[in-house]
């Protein structure tokens, strides 16, 4: 079990780095000229042409992969629910890369899914 938990614990962390590489790219682009086609196909070029696209979607693969470890050594119904410490890590990176705020709502979700990750682990 201990194994499956580091193969899940490795894929969501690289999908979570992978998505906030994503989102930092996406704060950086200029979305509002989109008006026709030729627009979309010249902000898909230069979303394209940025390294942390790239980067992001790599690590995104490599999270897959942990992901794929993690699904050949244990249940669906365990290691599945284990995926969402990934709400709990994207919550914490998104405050210390992307500077968003964690208000009490936030904070109550996260403890909500961390105590129901628990539960189904437990059982």
């Amino acid at each position: 079990m201990l194994k499956i938990l580091v193969f899940v614990f490795i894929a969501e962390i690289l999908t979570a780095f992978g998505q906030i590489l994503l989102k930092k790219t996406a704060n950086s682009l200029d979305r509002h000229g989109l008006r026709d086609a030729r627009s979309y196909f010249r902000f898909f070029r230069k979303v394209l042409s940025k390294p942390a696209v790239w980067l992001g979607l790599f690590t995104m693969a490599a999270g897959l992969i942990a992901w794929l470890l993690a699904l050949t050594g244990g249940a669906l119904s365990v290691v599945f629910p284990l995926g969402s410490l990934q709400y709990v890590l994207i919550l914490i990176m998104a405050r210390i890369f992307l500077g968003e705020k964690i208000d009490t709502m936030k904070l109550l979700g996260t403890f909500l899914v961390v105590l129901g990750i628990m539960l189904i682990t437990l059982s």
